[in-house]
């Protein structure tokens, strides 16, 4: 059996992550997402699990998005999605290997992300 992608959604508003995770378990029945709306317990769960695919809003109370995908490992796929993009350094961005758009969610652009990663994990 093949191995599950694992996706991590986090955004401190609910219903964008439900928006998230049900878009991207429509896609593929095989996907794993864990949501989260907080982001200290999201960053958490990253430091103690293995994942494929980091998908985060940039502000949230408590670490911002930035400060989660430094905590994800090198390996993961790293995605920030924000309404603030023009108060992101790229340059810190491109040195985490990390992609980023604007809100709201590009949900095309995400599933094919996550596709790509899928021939990556299998």
């Amino acid at each position: 059996m093949a191995k599950k992608l694992e996706i991590v959604v986090v955004d401190d508003e609910e219903p964008i992550t439900e928006v998230i995770k049900t878009y991207i378990e429509c896609i593929d029945s095989n996907i794993n997402v864990q949501t989260f709306n907080s982001a200290i317990e999201a960053k958490d769960y990253i430091l103690k699990n293995k994942f494929d695919v980091l998908i985060t809003d940039y502000k949230m109370p408590g670490c911002d998005g930035i400060q989660l995908i430094e905590a994800a490992p090198v390996d993961v796929r790293k995605i920030l999605v924000s309404g603030y993009i023009s108060e992101i350094a790229e340059e810190k961005l491109q040195k985490l290997n990390a992609m980023y758009f604007e809100k709201p969610v590009p949900l095309r652009a995400l599933a094919k992300i996550i596709a790509e990663q899928q021939t990556r994990v299998y």
